[in-house]
């Protein structure tokens, strides 16, 4: 018997991907995983079919989740890690469904969007500190201290980790790395990064991350209704085809060095796109002007 080709693909049951896997010369695959996929968001659940007969016959997959599940195991594969974890592959399942229409439904990027927000920050070390050094660097001024830079690091690093930054501490370290000429006496002169003429300072940062923090946590219990995140679905899509012609365009002078730099390595690209569509739900849902507006009179909680 001839096995099937993932390329030409019909509906099909767990069993059909199973043996989608096999085609693909890979072993261990079984229909509880199948199930585990589809609680985790990889995949969508299937569609029940009614029988005359016997009550219901096992639900089907439709053909494009088939396909879907055959690139997903292709990345697994593409892995170096030996194990790796479900919500790994969750940003490649989101890519998809702000990128197109037809392959992700919502209830599925609904549950992805919670794998999601359930996993943020679970990552190692290394990692942890390269984030925390990026985000470091993009605000420090040349003349920053040493050690100054180096505690903006640790408390970026400790807030990822805890899921409960210090945000009073944390905006004192980034301005000290970022407007480091302070004088005695003196009204600080808060110096912002990004481009000149829309400059981004620390009270800005620190009102994003807030805002990011809350619509995580809302996406974490499946708070947020699917007519919004359709919103800012249609939002994100405008935002980062402009985004994305604003890094090819030459920019004005003064722009901090780095800011608009794509990051190395498809992973990392899938979850900036990831990350960026957080923070547009966060405008959306009215988390970012909410705060803002505190912020403008000094009612953040630093």
């Amino acid at each position: 018997m001839e096995k099937p080709q993932v390329s030409e693909l019909e509906p099909g049951t767990a069993e059909d991907l199973v043996r989608d896997a096999e085609a693909l010369g890979i072993e261990q695959i079984s229909s509880r995983m199948i199930t585990d996929w589809v609680e985790v968001g990889l995949l969508a659940a299937p569609v029940f079919q009614k029988s005359t007969q016997h009550g219901r016959d096992p639900g089907l997959f439709p053909a494009a989740q088939r396909r879907l599940f055959a690139e997903l195991l292709k990345v697994r594969q593409r892995s170096p890690l030996k194990r790796v974890p479900h919500h790994t592959m969750i940003p490649v399942v989101l890519f998809l469904w702000l990128a197109d229409d037809t392959v992700v439904p919502v209830p599925q990027a609904r549950r992805a969007l919670r794998t999601y927000a359930r996993t943020t920050g679970r990552t190692n070390g290394a990692r942890r500190q390269e984030n925390a050094r990026r985000i470091v660097d993009q605000f420090a001024h040349p003349s920053a201290a040493f050690h100054e830079r180096r505690a903006a690091q640790l408390l970026v690093e400790q807030g990822e980790k805890t899921r409960k930054p210090d945000w009073e501490k944390l905006h004192a370290v980034l301005t000290a790395v970022c407007s480091p000429w302070r004088s005695i006496g003196v009204p600080l002169l808060e110096r912002g990064i990004g481009r000149p003429d829309v400059p981004l300072t620390v009270t800005d940062a620190i009102v994003i991350m807030m805002a990011a923090q809350q619509v995580t946590a809302r996406l974490r219990t499946e708070q947020v209704q699917e007519e919004h995140l359709l919103h800012a679905r249609a939002v994100h899509r405008t935002n980062w085809a402009q985004y994305q012609d604003e890094r090819h365009q030459p920019k004005p002078q003064g722009t901090t060095l780095g800011f608009y730099t794509t990051p190395e390595g498809m992973e990392a690209q899938l979850r900036e796109q990831v990350q960026a569509f957080t923070r547009t739900l966060a405008g959306v849902l009215g988390i970012t002007r909410d705060l803002a507006a505190k912020a403008r009179v000094g009612q953040l909680p630093f």
